[in-house]
């Protein structure tokens, strides 16, 4: 059977990263694998977000340009890399080749995006850009803190490259969740936006990030993250509308921008409690939402009638948030039962992807188009 799996970015990325995501949270719940917590946070932003990252800016890239990205043999020399540094850190320890391989596949996908950026000078693709550079130069500080043997060092990349995706997540967000919503509600809308959050809100991200990341708890730390908390909210009141409900594709989408306004919110109280609301209910809801719906859009098919149990999906994701958010803090002598709970909910949500999803994302294009 003939395969697209080279054809586009999206589609080994998305396909074997989300695998990963599964393999990944398998081994580190597991009861005998020698992983520590380092391990977990790396292997789930370098090698799960990462991979995502990928996929979906090589795919957008050629969309916003008209350039193309990498594709067939480059596209798989760039996937190549990725993968053999997953394969060598199986072991539970990000060993000094696979962070290297780490470091190459993020400094190739930069360079990917940049060519077709720089081409036909999109500078408004310019935060994009950063967010790529500063998720490569945390890989950079990982691989210091691996060659100096400095825990603190590697640790400091890791969050670094959390708050670059986190960025990303912004970036896109703004862009797509009120486009999508006007254009997949079904009936005549318009949503407020508000130039001043605009304007505001990545340079106080910035200003958040660089003082979690040097000050943690520190007040002025506290006050970005609170006011962060208030702008996004405000964003995502004027981005509401009721008829979100009736599309899984949308609601998802919102749900996952709600879970970085608590993610904020908890940031201001404790950074320490805000780490899984970010990555779990913000960032595995956005990636989830989005990969089901760009495979649906870059392979001919109808967004508005997406395969069938894909709210199971979004609903386990959903619910595995707020265990693993939340579940900690309510009670936190069950701190272990809420780790197994919202991984065995990741685990039907990741999984019911690419049960799904793989065929879609292996064979050609439905409507003979390249891609």
């Amino acid at each position: 059977m003939q395969t697209a799996l080279f054809n586009l970015g999206f589609r080994p990325f998305f396909l074997f990263g989300a695998g990963f995501s599964l393999l990944a949270l398998a081994l580190w719940l597991g009861p005998h694998f020698p992983a520590r917590l380092a391990w977990h946070a790396h292997e789930m932003v370098y090698g799960f977000a990462a991979a995502i990252v990928a996929g979906f800016l090589l795919t957008a890239v050629r969309n916003w340009t008209g350039r193309a990205t990498v594709e067939g043999g480059p596209l798989a020399v760039l996937f190549a890399l990725w993968l053999g540094a997953r394969l060598l850190s199986l072991g539970g320890k990000i060993a000094l080749t696979a962070a290297i391989l780490d470091l190459l596949f993020l400094l190739g996908l930069l360079a990917s995006i940049a060519r077709p950026i720089w081409q036909v000078r999109q500078w408004r693709q310019w935060g994009v850009m950063t967010c790529v550079a500063v998720l490569a130069a945390g890989q950079t500080g990982h691989l210091a803190g691996i060659l100096t043997s400095d825990p603190a060092i590697a640790q400091l990349g890791i969050w670094s490259g959390l708050y670059a995706i986190l960025g990303l997540i912004l970036i896109i967000g703004r862009r797509v969740i009120p486009f999508f919503t006007e254009r997949g509600v079904g009936y005549p809308v318009t949503l407020r936006q508000f130039d001043w959050i605009d304007r505001s809100a990545m340079p106080l991200f910035t200003a958040f990030a660089i003082a979690t990341l040097l000050w943690p708890g520190a007040w002025p730390q506290r006050l970005l993250a609170a006011t962060l908390a208030i702008l996004h909210a405000i964003r995502l009141g004027g981005w509401y509308t009721p008829g979100i409900w009736r599309r899984p594709l949308l609601w998802i989408l919102h749900l996952a921008y709600a879970w970085l306004v608590v993610g904020f919110l908890l940031s201001a109280w404790d950074v320490r409690l805000a780490s899984h609301a970010f990555t779990v209910g913000g960032m595995g809801g956005m990636i989830l939402g989005m990969i089901c719906r760009v495979s649906l859009g870059h392979t001919g098919r109808s967004i508005h009638l997406p395969p069938a149990g894909i709210t199971i999906l979004f609903v386990a994701l959903s619910a595995a948030a707020v265990l693993r958010g939340l579940g900690p803090l309510l009670w936190p002598q069950a701190t272990w039962l809420w780790f197994h709970l919202a991984g065995g909910l990741w685990a039907l949500a990741y999984g019911g992807f690419v049960w799904i999803y793989a065929p879609i994302l292996w064979q050609p294009r439905i409507d003979g188009r390249p891609g």
